[in-house]
């Protein structure tokens, strides 16, 4: 990850000491794991946990992007203290301690602890894996997953995910939260058919895996669509509140929508592109 990204991650706010919680000791009592994709709300529905109040500050403690800062604070990185300093610091004071997880962080947590699981569990197609293989995996995280409760939240629209999330790494601009690490886009964005049709296949990859540890393990994941989060905020929120067991009503988003005219053009020109090559192959797959 260049610097200027990581500079643009360290301004968000909800990840600054101010936002760490009272010292929490043990393991926390709760614990809440989104697990989605880069451009799918996981961040507004994120928030939406956070400020609801009650429910941690769902953010990617795990990423390669994020942690750093967070070590460099709390002057730990070993995979075992790390966890604890977060549990000691992000666990809310009444014991519910929530993250925000992408496929390839349940890797990254993987490879510190057992690497040729890890390695085995990457290099597997989700539909040729065994299902005894996310099981390993589940236990080998369990300081983590033990008695968790996911939430399952994915983009259904996945050229337009994939195009978003193109446009986020090219100019750096990751969120729209006014008055919150806003600055210039950083370089002008180019189109480029291939790097778009690689995050398609790695977001479907990512998901179809999610799918089969959530099967392989007996877990029920909360489930829902970034379309519905979109559509309508305020109910689709509250249903997530209530499957968590909370009374409270949807907070006011602070995000704004990032898709403009510049990202429809981009999805609409790969969907073209997609059609042509299909034309030109014979091949509708």
């Amino acid at each position: 990850m260049s610097a200027w990204s990581m500079e643009t991650r360290k301004r968000y706010d909800l990840t600054l000491a101010e936002h760490d919680y009272p010292t929490w000791d043990g393991r926390p009592t709760r614990t809440i794991l989104l697990c989605s994709e880069q451009r799918s709300g996981s961040t507004l529905l994120g928030e939406a946990l956070y400020f609801a109040g009650g429910l941690g500050c769902p953010l990617e403690y795990f990423h390669a992007g994020f942690r750093p800062d967070f070590v460099a604070r709390w002057g730990t990185d070993d995979a075992e203290t790390y966890l604890r300093a977060v549990h000691r610091h992000r666990t809310s004071p009444n014991g519910t301690f929530s993250a925000k997880v992408f496929w390839r962080d349940v890797l990254d947590l993987l490879a510190e602890r057992d690497f040729m699981l890890r390695d085995e569990l990457a290099t597997s197609a989700p539909e040729a894996t065994d299902p005894d293989l996310y099981r390993r995996a589940a236990a080998t995280l369990a300081p983590l997953f033990d008695d968790a409760t996911f939430i399952h939240l994915k983009r259904l629209d996945r050229v337009r995910g994939a195009v978003s999330g193109d446009l986020a790494a090219q100019t750096g601009l990751w969120r729209a939260i006014p008055g919150v690490g806003e600055h210039e886009p950083l370089a002008s964005p180019v189109f480029d058919f291939d790097r778009i049709a690689t995050r398609i296949a790695n977001t479907a990859c990512a998901h179809a895996h999610w799918a089969n540890l959530f099967a392989a393990i007996g877990a029920a994941p909360v489930a829902l669509n970034y379309e519905a989060l979109t559509r309508d905020y305020v109910g689709t929120v509250g249903t997530v509140l209530r499957a968590l067991g909370s009374d409270a009503a949807a907070p006011a988003p602070r995000m704004q929508r990032q898709s403009d005219r510049r990202s429809e053009d981009f999805a609409l020109r790969y969907l073209r592109a997609a059609q042509a090559r299909v034309t030109v192959s014979g091949d509708p797959s």
